[in-house]
């Protein structure tokens, strides 16, 4: 009596489609996390003076707007860079 081999398939879990850019997504995205992350941080640091009165609040006001330009400026290039690389 010949025995059927049962056939198993396995999928490799995890194996998302490889992202791609004109400079490597990666690179990109940790690049843009830490721009994000140290403009953040200055943000903090000058607004903990302004409130103790070691900077004037007109400061605190261009660095809160800096900081916005750069996240948005930052996530448009993350953006473009991998959906038309």
């Amino acid at each position: 009596m010949p025995q059927d081999p049962d056939v198993v398939v396995e999928l490799k879990p995890g194996r998302e489609p490889k992202t791609r850019g004109v400079v490597n997504p990666t690179l990109v995205r940790w690049i843009a996390f830490l721009v994000i992350t140290v403009s953040l941080v200055v943000c903090t640091v000058l607004c903990i003076l302004a409130i103790w009165k070691f900077t004037e609040s007109d400061a605190v006001w261009r660095a809160i707007a800096t900081f916005v330009v750069v996240s948005i400026a930052t996530a448009i290039f993350t953006f473009v860079n991998e959906k038309l690389g």
